[in-house]
């Protein structure tokens, strides 16, 4: 069983993360439930996993070259 070293196997479910919290971001302001706390609570969810985005995106890249 081969195994690559680096790219962890929830990668993809980080990046469908990081999508559906963009996609929630510009959808939630429209509904009456915006505030700021849903605001930052989202800013807190998003940032991680855009950092993490980064390093799998750089990790293909290395990897490739």
């Amino acid at each position: 069983m081969m195994t690559t070293l680096g790219v962890p196997e929830g990668a993809s479910v980080a990046v469908a993360t990081l999508l559906l919290l963009l996609l929630l971001r510009d959808f939630l302001p429209l509904s009456k439930n915006w505030g700021d706390s849903v605001k930052t609570s989202l800013n807190m969810g998003i940032l991680p996993l855009l950092f993490a985005f980064g390093a799998v995106i750089l990790y293909k890249l290395v990897d490739l070259f």
